[in-house]
């Protein structure tokens, strides 16, 4: 019993921020991506037994976009937009004109990201903004490399046009 709470501890210490990130970016809101990272390390204390300790980063992931999924897909689920939580990633930015710039910049990407289709959006956060490597994504989503390969670089096409249709729409240079 020692042992599991002791792993499950560790996991949570080392992954959360992970975890988080990948709920938000798959399109879940702050606070539900605070219950889904509840969720994710939850069903990882029921099966950590299960998960050997060098693939729980992969397990962890896989289980944060199938929750992520879930969540979306839920009746319960709240459409309406929410203040992003900026503060949460800038906590050290001191200037307000920073501040603001990040806040628009993690719009757009929010944006961009909902664009793309859920299979292209998560290659995209897992490859481009965790920077896993194709491997590592094609371990954790359980799909052949080749697969990785072509979606990342479709993901990658539709978000840079994603970015430019949202920047030609506020006025902003592409």
């Amino acid at each position: 019993m020692a042992e599991a709470k002791s792993r499950v501890e560790s996991a949570v210490r080392q992954y959360l921020p992970l975890v988080w990130r990948l709920l938000r970016r798959s399109g879940l809101h702050a606070n539900d991506a605070d219950d889904g990272a509840q969720d994710v390390f939850w069903v990882f204390a029921q099966r950590y037994h299960q998960v050997h300790p060098r693939a729980e980063r992969s397990f962890l992931v896989a289980t944060a976009l199938r929750v992520a999924s879930e969540r979306r897909r839920s009746k319960w689920y709240r459409a309406a937009p929410e203040p992003l939580d900026v503060d949460r990633l800038a906590m050290d930015s001191a200037a307000p004109d920073q501040l603001a710039d990040q806040r628009r910049q993690v719009e757009l990407l929010d944006s961009a990201l909902e664009e793309l289709e859920p299979k292209l959006r998560e290659i995209f956060v897992l490859a481009e903004i965790e920077e896993m490597s194709k491997s590592e994504v094609a371990s954790a989503l359980q799909i052949p490399e080749g697969t990785v390969a072509s979606r990342l670089l479709r993901a990658r096409q539709g978000f840079r046009a994603a970015c430019q249709r949202l920047r030609a729409g506020k006025g902003q240079r592409p």
